[in-house]
């Protein structure tokens, strides 16, 4: 994740650094652009009008609000740990904060990581310390951009991936069961569909991690299916948060 260095002084005047868009005049508004590899400029403390992030992140540094002035705009793209990016527009108050909503979906969701976790590949060739059915179907988790998105708001600190490919043979024979895995660092709980239409949860480690997705998911679902639009994102210098409806509402997460 890209970090910004230390800042000096307010500079007198915005710099027309090679971060900078060619505004052309002094009254344009001076925008910087962050992609893959860039740092922040030093000197650039308060100095912007709006900064467009189009790296995703998972935390937002805080460094990124200091360059935007009072009224100003942070473009930023949150990594959800469940849906994947998704896009905000924050505007920066003048003691500091940067707030705003959610704008919607960068791409469609995935696995967070590209090889599976051990805690994972540890449970798939063990015997599980729990079985339990569930009545919420994983399907209408997974296939519901939404569902994951609010997922991800009040579970941030869980993870989730997939085994099985799910593929049918030529005679519609099933060739590798989809297994979806949520997990932390020492547990992990598998969810798949049997034959029978039951859903089947496997849990593995201390932590009954399905029954936290199961409250999460009707507590979703009890807010009558909220869109990601409808959340927001605060980052302050002691962290960052998502809300729902707006930022005083008390249905407030620490990300």
């Amino acid at each position: 994740m890209m970090t910004a260095p230390p800042f000096g002084e307010p500079p007198t005047a915005a710099p027309r650094t090679a971060y900078a868009t060619d505004v052309g005049a002094d009254d344009e508004p001076l925008v910087l652009k962050l992609g893959p590899g860039d740092d922040p400029p030093a000197a650039g403390y308060a100095c912007y009008d709006q900064v467009v992030a189009t790296v995703p992140v998972r935390e937002v540094p805080f460094n990124w609000v200091r360059l935007v002035r009072p009224g100003g705009e942070l473009t930023v793209s949150w990594l959800n740990p469940f849906a994947g990016p998704v896009l905000a527009r924050l505007t920066v108050t003048s003691d500091g904060r940067a707030s705003g909503h959610f704008l919607g979906m960068v791409e469609d969701a995935n696995g967070d990581e590209a090889e599976l976790p051990e805690v994972v590949v540890e449970a798939e060739s063990s015997v599980p310390w729990y079985r339990m059915t569930t009545s919420i179907d994983p399907d209408s988790i997974w296939s519901d951009p939404a569902a994951l998105f609010a997922l991800g708001v009040r579970l941030p600190r869980l993870r989730w991936t997939q085994t099985g490919d799910g593929t049918v043979s030529e005679l519609g024979e099933p060739l590798g069961q989809v297994r979806r895995w949520v997990y932390d660092s020492g547990s992990c709980a598998c969810a798949v569909r049997l034959p029978s239409g039951e859903a089947q949860v496997e849990q593995h480690g201390p932590r009954l991690l399905w029954r936290e997705v199961e409250s999460a998911y009707r507590w979703w679902v009890d807010h009558d299916r909220p869109s990601c639009e409808r959340f927001g994102l605060s980052v302050t210098s002691f962290g960052q948060f998502a809300w729902l409806g707006h930022r005083c509402s008390g249905r407030i997460w620490r990300l």
